[in-house]
């Protein structure tokens, strides 16, 4: 247990010292505070009016109503979309930066099983997520208390709040295969160039009907489902990150690491 201690005390250091997590999660800002201001400007004829095509684009998005049902479901999928982005940056610099820095041999000299290590990033990875979660679930609700939405009953909030941490957790399992990319690739570029490549495969497989199957659609589609999802459809997502979590753990232990 000491061994896995202290491996979580470093990458939480080294992480702390980065400021990696304090730019996400001034990056997760963004996405409450973007929904809020086309709330604004829908819910402010004059002002969108003055604003012309920004004012056009907020009178779409917020076109399924300006309550609280509309804001939390805007701020899901926003969450399924932005989250995501934003794991994938945090993912790919806490195993790819092992490499792009030159510390992977040290990294694997310390008198330390290399499982401890993968086990101490994920855990580092699962904290960072749970605080870009909070960060934007926080930051969420006070955007809609600011702007006195209407329909804010108990029951709808805790509807839509338990579909955003649902929505941010399946979003966090489909992001560990890219720990896998980030260290066979040996840096950043394949993880993030495989994030586009993911993103681009889940809008065609919600067009072509597949989505419900697809790992990286699923959490969007939770975002936007009036009705629960296939029960196959979280199993996928959980598979998905295992596999991730597992071919990681596997090349960490047989790839050669000479390099």
């Amino acid at each position: 247990m000491s061994e896995l201690s202290g491996m979580l005390w470093a990458e939480f250091r080294k992480a702390i010292r980065s400021r990696m997590p304090l730019w996400t999660s001034l990056g997760s800002l963004f996405l409450p505070i973007a929904i809020a201001f086309l709330l604004f400007v829908a819910r402010n004829p004059e002002v969108s009016r003055k604003l012309g095509l920004v004012g056009a684009k907020a009178n779409l998005v917020a076109y399924s109503g300006t309550d609280w049902e509309a804001y939390l479901g805007l701020f899901t999928q926003m969450v399924a979309a932005g989250e995501f982005i934003l794991l994938v940056l945090s993912i790919s610099w806490v195993f790819g930066r092992e490499f792009t820095d030159g510390t992977i041999k040290d990294l694997l000299a310390v008198p330390v099983r290399r499982s401890s290590i993968l086990l101490a990033k994920f855990i580092l990875i699962a904290a960072w997520a749970g605080l870009l979660t909070l960060v934007i679930f926080a930051s969420g609700f006070l955007m809609g208390a600011l702007l006195q939405l209407p329909g804010g009953s108990v029951p709808i909030l805790l509807e839509g709040s338990g579909r955003v941490v649902l929505t941010a957790c399946l979003t966090t399992l489909v992001v560990l295969p890219y720990a896998f990319f980030a260290s066979a690739g040996r840096g950043y570029l394949l993880p993030l160039g495989m994030a586009v490549l993911a993103l681009m495969m889940a809008n065609l497989a919600v067009v072509i009907g597949w989505g419900e199957i697809f790992p990286w659609s699923i959490p969007l589609l939770l975002a936007q489902a009036k009705e629960p999802l296939p029960q196959a459809s979280p199993w996928i997502v959980i598979i998905t990150g295992l596999v991730g979590m597992a071919g990681t753990w596997l090349w960490w232990m047989k790839a050669d690491q000479s390099r």
